[in-house]
């Protein structure tokens, strides 16, 4: 390679001529991206990782055919025995597969060795280009640590016009593109973390250390095995031990969410982003106001940030880049945006921007995040369980100081505890602190657990691992024994930073700043919080517990979630009329009714109602309709399953009875109306 003339105004230092390497070179060119310089020392070591793996993939490129040739002269020996067997025993039928082929190395095995490598900026890769003077230590960092690790490395120098030429020896495993995307995770510490079980009566048992025990789902202590709530051995076995059921065949929650039209695949997207019918969406919109009238009660403010946002924000990538493989990334002419996988990124820029005072704290600032997005592999995908496009209910409370967030904490954890139950939702504890945090902190954690009334199981950390110091999830686990969280609590003491020290390096942070009365400032403490956990999740919960339990409590929603929450059946086409009168009346009243017109046998319709879990269902004939009366069966959703009782016989009551007992259950509750083409069986859309 020849050094011709400047190419930029501010070229690379280097100050020989020409540059020659002779021998088996892996050219390895190199484009830095605008996400890229947010740590030129991070994304510089992720790229000698990748060469590296280059190199093994070159140099072991022989050894891999042979193994693949072997396994070829295995079957072609097998195939040539059973066809002399078929030739000398005419029973035997005639082999139909053909012999196989064995693969044949372009080049001698010499040749695939690499003597040394050259690290050479490309700029024609990418449209993405960084712009930033930092982009260039990228290359020369990379030739550095290769370097370091016994290759023979060197780099071209960027910024000049240059004449090389280059012989490649041939195409087998000459063209690898690789996307490197910036990644600033560290794992080490929670390889070195320990769990443990927090029982219910405050006694803290030994579960798990990575450094001692084997992984054994039999781990779980004697007096839980038999218990009640018998899925806390498939919790520890998924969410700690990480040997939890495999899901071997399609998760039932999937039927249930189409038989009962709430969700759906769409054939026009992918198996992550759902199809939402009438019911699903009438049910998404009950939880929206529902958690929105919590958080009003809970003194917090709304508000609504954008879905995407630029690479080019310093303070949005030392966040992204914890997530390089869960983020989309949507070009827009020589630009480049990420669709956000959670509010935090833009609502965090926007506080850094606010006029926050102390006596305005603790400030909890909620969204309902419509909606969020996360690039889940295939294999990762599992119905309303996990998507790549989901809602998030989310509140993050800023608060003054330590003290003030665990006093939050306290009061978010029992909303969680609110919100849950009146979801219909029963969930377990797992939390994960700091060994610091969980010594100064445990006296309030025990006294939660134990107004909790079940044993939790918790992780520690010999140091921050992320940016929180402490973390409340409640898992679900569905009825292949896999769990999934709902709702959470963090305590993050980094993002509000201006920046801070990470392995040796300043990380920058979002500033957001409260002044206090006298002018001095200060860093709030912030509480993430998802009070429910994404509604796709919601729904699977309910749908998955109720299939697992279904032989020991009464399937059901409860009564305000119910997209129908009264059938009206009349027994006789004379009664039709009234049947019809009475559904009216109760719409009329925000209460969701429908109206079985259909000319089916009493039984059937009845047996419809309990299929679709309908919590009340209106049965009249003549007598009601003499009377101006009606009689009920009331479901006994959530309630334990005795002698397979699933109903409550209530005769011949008023109709304005009915509505007080409703009205009673659905108070502090949304309500939403049914769409008019719902409330005609007869007429009802059907979307399958």
């Amino acid at each position: 390679m020849e050094k011709k003339m400047k190419a930029t105004s501010s070229p690379q230092d280097f100050k020989e001529k020409d540059l020659k390497i002779d021998g088996l070179v892996l050219f390895a060119f190199v484009s830095v991206e605008d996400q890229d310089i947010f740590d030129t020392s991070v994304i510089a070591k992720q790229g000698a990782n990748v060469i590296e793996d280059a190199i093994e993939l070159i140099e072991g490129f022989p050894d891999k055919i042979e193994e693949h040739n072997k396994e070829i002269r295995e079957f072609n020996e097998k195939l040539e025995k059973r066809r002399k067997l078929a030739k000398d025993n005419p029973k035997i039928p005639t082999p139909t597969e053909s012999l196989k082929s064995e693969k044949k190395l372009i080049m001698d095995r010499k040749f695939y060795t690499v003597d040394s490598i050259l690290v050479y900026p490309w700029a024609h890769l990418s449209r993405f280009l960084s712009q930033e003077k930092e982009s260039m230590e990228v290359c020369p960092k990379i030739a550095s640590i290769l370097s370091d690790r016994g290759y023979k490395a060197d780099f071209s120098p960027f910024g000049w016009y240059k004449s090389f030429s280059l012989n490649c020896l041939g195409h087998e495993v000459a063209e690898m593109y690789r996307d490197v995307k910036l990644s600033i995770l560290a794992d080490e510490v929670r390889a070195n973390s320990v769990f443990k079980i927090l029982t219910e009566d405050g006694k803290v048992l030994h579960l798990y250390d990575p450094k001692k025990d084997t992984k054994n789902k039999d781990i779980v202590p004697d007096r839980y095995k038999g218990k009640e709530w018998k899925s806390f051995q498939e919790l520890i076995a998924d969410e700690v031990l990480g040997s939890g059921a495999t899901q071997k065949k399609e998760p039932p929650h999937i039927k249930m969410m189409q038989s009962m039209e709430l969700a759906d695949f769409d054939d026009a997207s992918d198996a992550g982003n759902l199809r939402w019918y009438t019911k699903g969406v009438l049910m998404k919109n009950l939880v929206k106001d529902y958690l929105e009238n919590v958080m009003i009660e809970n003194g917090a403010i709304y508000a609504d940030t954008p879905v995407m946002y630029t690479v080019k924000n310093k303070k949005l990538t030392a966040q992204t880049a914890r997530f390089p493989a869960k983020t989309y990334w949507v070009h827009s002419g020589n630009n480049r945006y990420l669709l956000r996988f959670a509010n935090d990124f833009l609502l965090f820029n926007m506080f850094s921007q606010m006029q926050i005072r102390e006596e305005s704290l603790p400030l909890g600032v909620y969204e309902w995040e419509t909606y969020s997005f996360r690039r889940e592999q295939k294999g990762e995908l599992s119905g309303l369980r996990r998507l790549r496009a989901f809602v998030m209910p989310d509140l993050h409370t800023l608060c003054k100081d330590l003290p003030q967030s665990v006093k939050e904490f306290k009061k978010e954890f029992e909303m969680v505890q609110r919100i849950l139950k009146d979801l219909g939702i029963n969930s377990h504890i797992v939390f994960r602190a700091t060994e610091q945090f969980w010594e100064e902190n445990n006296d309030w954690i025990i006294k939660s657990i134990k107004e909790w009334g079940q044993p939790a199981i918790f992780e520690l950390w010999p140091e921050r691992y992320y940016y929180f110091i402490l973390k409340f999830e409640w898992p679900v686990i569905d009825s292949q024994g896999k769990s999934a969280t709902l709702s959470t609590i963090q305590i993050d003491v980094e993002s509000s930073q201006d920046y801070i020290e990470q392995f040796g390096e300043k990380r920058q942070k979002y500033n957001i700043i409260y002044t206090s009365k006298d002018g001095s400032t200060g860093h709030p403490i912030i509480l993430h919080t998802s009070p429910s956990g994404a509604f796709c999740r919601i729904i699977w919960a309910l749908l998955e517990s109720n299939e697992k339990y279904k032989d020991e409590i009464v399937t059901g929603f409860k009564t305000w979630l119910s997209p129908v929450q009264v059938r009206v059946i009349p027994i006789t086409d004379k009664d039709k009329r009234y049947a019809e009168k009475i559904m009216i009346k109760l719409n009329d009243v925000k209460i969701r009714a429908d109206y079985d017109d259909r000319d089916e046998k009493i039984g059937k319709k009845i047996r419809s109602a309990e299929v679709e879990w309908i919590p009340y269902t209106i049965i009249v004939g003549s007598k009601e309709r003499q009377n101006n009366t009606i009689s009920v069966r009331k479901r006994l959703i959530g309630e334990k399953l005795v002698d397979n009782k699933t109903n409550e016989q209530i005769q011949d009551i008023k109709l304005a009875d009915l509505k007080k007992i409703i009205n009673k259950e659905l108070k502090g509750f949304p309500r939403k109306e049914l769409p008019i083409p719902f409330r005609y069986y007869s007429k009802k859309i059907s979307f399958r």
